[in-house]
């Protein structure tokens, strides 16, 4: 059963702040050498939200990460969505929130049905097996950022800006071990990655690793930013298993939205909509200008979405042993975020790899190429 909240306000209630929304970081605790100075958190904007009751679907968002937070922002303008879930009686609300943990959080408690939040989050949930992934929203980087050329190797010594449990510290811990390294032989520093570029600007750190857009959002600020090194990150679409085994049909309408926002974004021209919409929104969840450029938003778009695959299904390589996936799962054993008893075939259990092939299969029944989302002057049709 949901839990009811405090009223929430009328702006957040209308379903008008998505949008694509980066987590500042993990809120998870700090290493042994790890620096005290830790940034400031964003504010907690969820307090007052009132989730539906049964015949509600709440998913959380996350207005300031991509390309999860362009999808997204399709899906909360998705006149055919909302027609069809309408059928049954049912309502959908996107809520944005600053971090995945918190979805993730709420998610446990049955508050919220679903999230879209990147692999670290995905995989604590889906190790209690009481959640299952069913789309792969990115297949982006984590890149560590220096403010001049160096080899990983020469991060020795160096104080190194990340958050902690998260994908980007996992890349930079993978990154120093291949070059013989530990984290002992730099000085981490946890802090919220919109603090990140000011505080390699100002010398406060050497180097920081973070998830897009935050490394694009920097390289613009400061063109004498250097790329180190890149790592492989994840997003997916979550929902909680009973909500599926209650409402397997409009689980697959969600499924189903997320596919054809997918479709919509490679017709000619749309990109440059989907990215327009979602500065809106992302400046209208922080409450303050959203730096990243139209066309760099839609090249993050096209390169970890659009071009990784022809649809957002998660594949089956992805859950074998030797891949990314599976270490990011040792990974958060390792640091104690998921239980050392939880076997890696229990997280693979909460992966389900043919809901949304099976959608796919029926893409008339779906109408996955009937296009109508609010505020586009040109509203689609059957193609």
């Amino acid at each position: 059963m949901k839990m009811a909240r405090p009223l929430v306000l009328a702006l957040i209630a209308c379903l008008t702040l998505f949008g694509c929304s980066q987590q500042p970081g993990s809120g998870q605790g700090s290493p042994p050498n790890a620096s005290s100075s830790a940034a400031p958190a964003k504010p907690v904007k969820h307090d007052s939200y009132r989730f539906n009751t049964a015949q509600g679907i709440d998913i959380g968002i996350q207005p300031l990460t991509l390309p999860e937070g362009s999808v997204a922002e399709l899906i909360s303008r998705d006149r055919v969505l909302f027609k069809r879930l309408s059928r049954s009686g049912m309502q959908l609300q996107l809520l944005p929130f600053y971090k995945g943990k918190d979805i993730g959080d709420l998610i446990a408690t049955g508050e919220l049905e679903g999230g879209f939040f990147a692999d670290m989050p995905a995989l604590t949930a889906a190790a209690t097996g009481d959640v299952v992934l069913l789309a792969m929203l990115k297949q982006g980087a984590a890149s560590i950022v220096a403010r001049r050329p160096m080899l990983v190797k020469e991060l020795e010594g160096k104080r190194v800006g990340t958050a902690i449990g998260s994908a980007a510290h996992f890349t930079l811990l993978r990154a120093l071990g291949n070059e013989g390294l530990t984290e002992k032989d730099v000085e981490i520093v946890p802090m919220e990655v919109s603090e990140m570029a000011r505080a390699l600007a100002s010398g406060r750190i050497d180097a920081f690793c973070a998830w897009e857009p935050t490394p694009s959002m920097a390289f613009a600020s400061y063109p004498d930013f250097h790329l180190v090194h890149k790592g492989l990150n994840y997003g997916f679409l979550c929902l909680r298993r009973d909500f599926v085994t209650r409402h397997p049909a409009e689980a697959r309408e969600i499924v189903a939205a997320v596919a054809r926002a997918c479709l919509w974004m490679r017709e000619p021209g749309q990109l440059e909509q989907v990215a327009r919409w979602t500065i809106e929104s992302a400046t209208k969840f922080q409450g303050e200008p959203f730096s990243l450029k139209p066309e760099q938003m839609i090249s993050i778009t096209r390169n970890d979405l659009l071009q990784v695959q022809h649809s957002p299904r998660i594949p089956e390589t992805l859950l074998r042993e030797q891949e990314v996936l599976y270490q990011k799962f040792l990974f958060l054993k390792k640091i104690g975020k998921i239980p050392e008893n939880v076997s890696w075939a229990r997280v693979r259990g909460s992966i389900d790899i043919f809901m949304l092939r099976g959608v796919m299969a029926e893409s008339d029944r779906y109408d996955l190429r009937w296009f109508d989302y609010r505020g586009n002057k040109g509203t689609g049709g059957s193609r």
